[in-house]
C-alpha cells in the first residue's frame, strides 16, 4: 500500500513540474505573472526622497540642493523619464537638527515608501539617520553633508557625491605641498563639524610634513577675532588655513586687515563662493589673498552655468541661484546614469550595483570624473578666487594622488 502511495504521488508531482514547464514555454497565465514590484517602482514611476533644512538659518543647505536636483529631474522627465518611468521627488525638511534628520529618514522610508534617498546636507543629522538607513537596505547618495564619517568606512547602500572633509583636507595639503609652503596656521570652529575638519587636517598636515605653527579656536558665534589674529601673527605663519563657517571667517579677515596682518588665506568648501564672501567682509583688499576649495569647477557667473541657471530660475522664481544648486546638479546625474545603468528591471540592489560600478562619469560641474569604487565619489575639487573685477575665477583643479 505504502509503495503503491508513494509511485502516485510521484507520477503526480512529475505531471504538475510538466505542466508548469509547458505554461512557462508555451507563454500561458504562470508565465505572465508579474513578479513583485520593487518599493518604490510602478510602471510609471520612481519615487525619490530628499531630506534638508528647507526652512530655518540653514535652508541653503538643503533647501538649494534640492532645487538642483530637481532640475535634473526635470529634465528626464521631459524627455521621457528612466525606461519609461518619471521621477518623483518627495522632500522632508529636517531643520538641520539630529532628531529632525531621523524623523524625515523614517517618514521616507516608511510613510512615503521612496525607492531611494538623495539628500542630506547636514552632516549631524545625517550621522543621527545613518543607522535606519543602513538597516533599511535603501540606496542612499549624500549630496551635500561632507563629513567623512557619513560613508567611511564603507557601507553597501551608502553613496556620496560630496567633497568628504578627510579628501578636502588631503587636497589642501596636496596644494600647500605643490606650492611649497612648509608651515601654516590653522584657525578652527569648537564644534562637531569644525573638530571633524580639524582632525582631518592635521593628519593630512602631519603627512604632508607641514608645520602647524599657530592653532586657535574661533567659535561659531564670535564677533571678535583680535586675539586669535594677534597670536597668529606672531607665529610668523605666511598661510592661514581657515576651517570656518563664513560669519567666522569673515570677522578674522577683518580684524587681520584691520591689525595690518596680510597673509594668505586658505578657505573650505563651506566658503564656496568668494564674491560673497567679499561682501560679508566688507573691506576692500581683505580678501585679495583668500583662496577657497569648491566641489564644483564652473561658477553661476560662467557660460557653462547659464543654462541651468536659467532652469532655476524659470522653476523657483523666488529663489536666487547659488553654488549649492550646482552640488544637486552634481548628485541628480550620477544618480539619472545609475538608473539607467540599472536597466528596466529596476531593484534597489541593482541600482546600488550600477552605482558601485560608476567609473569616469563626468557631470557638468564636478572637477573631475566622478569614480564610485570608494563610495566617496567625488575625489576632486577647484581652487577658486575673487578676480580683480569681481567675478569668482577658477585658478586650479586638484585630484587626490
Amino acid at each position: 500500500m505504502e509503495r503503491r502511495f508513494n509511485s502516485e504521488k510521484e507520477s503526480l508531482v512529475k505531471k504538475l513540474l510538466m505542466w508548469v514547464m509547458s505554461v512557462a514555454i508555451g507563454g500561458g497565465t504562470l508565465a505572465t505573472v508579474p513578479a513583485v514590484a520593487e518599493v518604490g517602482v510602478s510602471n510609471t514611476a520612481i519615487r525619490i526622497g530628499t531630506f534638508g533644512p528647507i526652512t530655518g538659518a540653514n535652508f541653503v543647505f538643503g533647501k538649494y540642493t534640492m532645487n538642483g536636483l530637481e532640475v535634473v529631474f526635470d529634465g528626464v522627465n521631459a524627455a521621457g523619464g528612466i525606461h519609461g518611468r518619471k521621477l518623483e521627488l518627495i522632500r522632508v525638511d529636517d531643520h538641520c537638527d539630529p532628531a529632525g534628520s531621523i524623523a524625515a529618514v523614517r517618514r521616507l522610508l516608511f510613510t512615503e515608501k521612496v525607492f531611494a534617498i538623495v539628500g542630506g546636507a547636514c552632516s549631524n543629522g545625517v550621522m543621527a539617520a545613518k543607522p535606519d538607513i543602513i538597516n533599511s537596505g535603501a540606496p542612499f547618495v549624500n549630496f551635500a553633508a561632507a563629513s567623512d564619517t557619513i560613508s567611511a568606512p564603507k557601507v553597501r547602500n551608502i553613496f556620496t557625491s560630496m567633497l568628504t572633509s578627510a579628501l578636502e583636507s588631503k587636497l589642501q595639503a596636496q596644494y600647500l605641498v605643490d606650492k611649497g609652503i612648509k608651515k601654516v596656521a590653522v584657525v578652527n570652529q569648537p564644534d562637531a563639524w569644525g573638530r571633524d575638519r580639524h582632525d582631518s587636517l592635521t593628519a593630512a598636515l602631519k603627512a604632508a610634513n607641514i608645520q602647524i605653527l599657530a592653532d586657535e579656536e574661533l567659535s561659531l558665534d564670535a564677533n571678535d577675532a583680535t586675539a586669535q589674529v594677534l597670536k597668529i601673527q606672531s607665529s610668523g605663519a605666511g598661510m592661514v588655513v581657515l576651517l570656518s563657517y563664513p560669519k567666522p571667517a569673515a570677522i578674522f579677515l577683518r580684524d587681520a586687515a584691520r591689525l595690518g596682518f596680510k597673509p594668505s588665506f586658505l578657505g573650505t568648501s563651506v566658503i564656496p563662493d568668494p564674491v560673497a564672501f567679499y561682501d560679508q567682509v566688507a573691506i576692500p583688499g581683505a580678501t585679495d589673498k583668500f583662496l577657497t576649495i569648491s566641489p564644483i569647477k564652473y561658477q553661476l557667473t560662467s557660460a557653462e552655468a547659464a543654462p541651468w541657471k536659467a532652469k532655476l530660475l524659470a522653476k523657483f522664481p523666488l529663489d536666487k541661484p547659488h553654488a549649492y544648486n550646482l552640488y544637486g546638479i552634481t548628485a541628480g546625474q550620477l544618480v539619472v546614469k545609475a538608473l539607467q545603468d540599472a536597466g528596466q528591471n529596476l531593484t534597489r540592489d541593482g541600482f546600488i550595483k550600477a552605482l558601485d560600478a560608476i567609473r569616469d562619469l563626468q557631470t557638468t560641474f564636478s572637477p573631475a570624473p566622478l569614480n564610485c569604487q570608494t563610495h566617496q565619489c567625488l575625489r576632486s575639487a577647484a581652487w577658486v578666487q575673487r578676480s580683480p573685477q569681481g567675478t569668482t575665477d577658477v585658478v586650479g583643479i586638484s585630484s587626490l594622488k
